[in-house]
């Protein structure tokens, strides 16, 4: 078995008799071992709708080791592919700077008459588990490496599967999702734009497009249900599929009237490329 190129720059400890693979940070044991129950509960849901899902392998990571081994702003979870599977990255604890990014839109949701359903940092956690859904999708066949369309499927298989798991935090999350669209600055954007490196949409733009697709994604599973990421998957299979958007509207005729949600400009995601 080739060695593991983060092995070079960091030891991550192992979590004993963890039910899935899991590396975490010294002192992060608890927390790996809390994260590591909530991802597999999402897994053993999505398995048992999309088949296997080999090769998911979470790390839970201090901001010392995060800094060795990545770029990434620390604290965000985010997913990494490497030979063999897929790698949900989570951060040991939040850091003040990053919570205090949430101040502008949360006083924006709050003037207009919007609270939060919790504290920040349950939404994050909620976020280590979109990422399982990022790992659901690449190791299932439904990553088409559309960036818009991938953190869609992100967010709605994460949604099917965390209604299985806690129909309780799924509201929750839907509710920041809410949040996040009612105190942005926001007010539409152009889905295009999501394919241009993310960074330069900004912090509150990034959000309107999660708390869109979040929403949209709410709407379609109480519709379709897991029916709908397993037909696309057989859509996605058919050789000369043609357009991404024609195949998510032959499947859901309803995707027609969501692009609407977006502004105008940059069209080029509906003109007919492959996936």
């Amino acid at each position: 078995m080739p060695e593991d190129p983060l092995a070079r720059r960091v030891y991550l400890q192992p979590l004993a008799g963890a039910p899935l693979p899991t590396q975490h940070s010294s002192r992060a044991r608890v927390r790996a071992a809390q994260l590591a129950q909530f991802i597999y509960q999402l897994h053993q849901a999505g398995e048992r709708r999309l088949g296997a899902l080999e090769g998911l392998k979470l790390l839970v990571i201090n901001h010392d080791d995060w800094r060795r081994l990545f770029s990434y702003p620390y604290g965000l979870p985010f997913t990494r592919t490497h030979p063999g599977g897929v790698r949900v990255v989570a951060a040991a604890d939040y850091p003040p700077r990053l919570l205090s990014r949430w101040e502008p839109i949360l006083l924006r949701a709050a003037n207009r008459g919007q609270a939060p359903p919790g504290e920040l940092a349950e939404f994050l956690d909620l976020l280590v588990g979109h990422e399982w859904g990022h790992g659901a999708a690449n190791l299932s066949g439904l990553r088409v490496r559309v960036k818009w369309f991938d953190e869609f499927m992100a967010t709605y298989l994460f949604l099917a599967a965390l209604q299985e798991v806690d129909a309780d935090l799924l509201e929750r999350f839907r509710h920041w999702a809410e949040l996040h669209v009612v105190g942005s600055t926001v007010e539409r954007a152009d889905l295009g734009a999501f394919e241009y490196p993310l960074v330069r949409l900004g912090f509150d733009n990034l959000l309107w497009f999660q708390g869109v697709f979040t929403r949209g994604a709410a709407e379609l599973l109480q519709r379709r249900g897991w029916d709908f990421p397993l037909e696309m998957r057989e859509r996605l299979k058919t050789p000369n599929r043609g357009a991404l958007a024609r195949a998510l509207i032959e499947v859901e005729p309803e995707f027609k009237a969501w692009f609407a949600v977006f502004a105008g400009g940059d069209r080029s995601f509906l003109q007919g490329e492959p996936v």
